[in-house]
C-alpha cells in the first residue's frame, strides 16, 4: 500500500496508526471475550438457558439506543483535547473496570441474584463501551482527509484488531483447564481481570497518541448540557431522519449489516459444530481444535485477506473491492 500521491500533511505517522489499531484491538477483544464468557453462564454458574439468552439480548437494546446518542454528544463536544479523545480515554478505563466487575459473580448465589446482577452491570458496561468505541470510530475518519491514507489507516487498524481474534478463542481452553483453574467460575473471574487490564492499557493509547481535526473551528455545534436535553434529542432524531433519506448511505448500511451479521451468525456455530458434530460432544477429544480453527482463520484474515483487500481498494476503488470481496 504505497503512500505515493498523499501529501505530507495528510500522512498519519506510524505511531498514530499503531495507537489507533490498539483501539480496534480492544474494540474486538470486548465482544469476543464477552461472547465466550457468556457460554460459561451455563456451565460455570448454572444459569437457565432462557435467562442466559435474555442476558445476551436485552443489553443490546441499550447498545442500539446509546450509539447514536454518544455519536451526537461526541460530535458537539469542544475541549482542548478534541471532541473524541476525552471520551476514548474515560471510556477505555470504565470499559475495562466494568468488564472485570461484570464477571465477579459467585456461583453459589441464587440464579435470580446472578441474573439481575449481570443484567444491571452489563447495561452499564454497554454504556461505557459505547463511550469508548463510538468516538474511536469517528476519530479514525478525522485523522486524515486523504482518501488512500484513510484506507491504509483502516487497513492497519483491522490487522491489529485481528490479534484479538487470534487470542480470544483460547479463552475456551484456559477457563476449562482444571490444571490452571480449580473451577470454571474461578477461571472466568480471574481471566476477566486480565482482559479488563488489557482493555484499559491498550484502549487509552488512541486518546494519548492520535490526533484528529481541530474541532475548535467547527461551527453550528450545539452546547451539550442537561438544560437543553430535550432540544438535543430533537436535533438527534431530526438528523437520523435526514440520514434515512440518503439512499446510498442506507444501501451501504444494509450491505454492511447483512455481511457482518451473516458472518457472525455462521462463525458463532463453529465451536458447536467442531465440538458436537465432529467430536460428539467430547470436550477431551475436541481439545484445542476449536481454538486453533478460529486462530488460524484470524491469522489468514490479518496477514493475507486484509492487505489484499486494502490493495484492491487503492487499485480499483472501495466500491469495486467491496463488491468483489463480498462476492468471493
Amino acid at each position: 500500500m504505497s503512500d505515493n500521491g498523499t501529501g505530507v500533511q495528510d500522512r498519519v505517522p506510524f505511531i498514530q496508526k499503531a495507537a489507533f489499531g490498539s483501539g480496534h484491538l480492544v474494540n474486538n477483544l470486548m465482544p469476543g471475550a464477552l461472547a465466550i464468557f457468556m457460554f460459561f453462564l451455563l456451565t460455570a454458574f448454572g444459569m437457565d438457558p432462557f435467562l442466559a439468552g435474555l442476558l445476551g439480548g436485552l443489553p443490546r437494546i441499550v447498545d442500539a439506543i446509546s450509539d447514536p446518542i454518544m455519536g451526537y454528544i461526541s460530535d458537539n463536544t469542544n475541549t482542548r483535547w478534541g471532541r473524541r479523545r476525552p471520551y476514548i480515554f474515560i471510556g477505555a478505563i470504565l470499559t475495562g473496570l466494568l468488564f472485570i466487575l461484570l464477571w465477579q459473580m459467585d456461583e453459589n448465589n441464587t440464579q435470580d441474584y446472578n441474573f439481575w446482577y449481570f443484567l444491571t452491570i452489563s447495561a452499564v458496561f454497554i454504556l461505557a463501551n459505547t463511550t469508548f468505541s463510538t468516538p474511536l470510530i469517528g476519530l479514525g475518519y478525522e485523522m486524515t482527509s486523504d482518501y488512500n491514507e484513510r484506507t491504509r489507516l483502516m487497513g492497519l487498524a483491522n490487522i491489529v484488531g485481528q490479534v484479538a481474534w487470534m487470542v480470544v478463542p483460547w479463552f475456551w481452553v484456559l477457563i476449562a483447564d482444571e490444571d490452571i483453574f480449580a473451577t470454571q467460575a474461578e477461571g472466568v473471574r480471574k481471566l476477566s481481570i486480565i482482559v479488563g487490564v488489557i482493555a484499559i492499557v491498550f484502549g487509552i493509547l488512541p486518546a494519548i497518541f492520535c490526533r484528529g481535526i481541530d474541532s475548535s473551528k467547527i461551527e453550528n455545534r450545539q452546547e451539550i448540557s442537561f438544560r437543553n436535553m430535550v432540544g438535543i434529542f430533537g436535533n438527534l432524531f431530526k438528523g437520523i431522519i435526514q440520514v434515512f433519506r440518503h439512499k446510498p448511505f442506507l444501501r451501504l448500511c444494509g450491505a454492511t449489516f447483512l455481511v457482518f451479521n451473516g458472518f457472525q451468525i455462521v462463525a458463532s456455530f463453529s465451536f458447536f459444530i467442531i465440538l458436537f458434530y465432529l467430536f460428539n460432544g467430547d470436550y477431551a477429544a475436541a481439545g484445542t481444535w476449536p481454538a486453533w480453527f478460529s486462530t488460524i482463520l484470524a491469522v489468514i484474515t490479518a496477514f493475507f485477506v486484509i492487505p489484499i483487500v486494502a490493495w484492491m481498494a487503492n487499485k480499483w476503488g472501495k466500491k469495486n473491492s467491496f463488491i468483489i470481496s463480498t462476492a468471493i
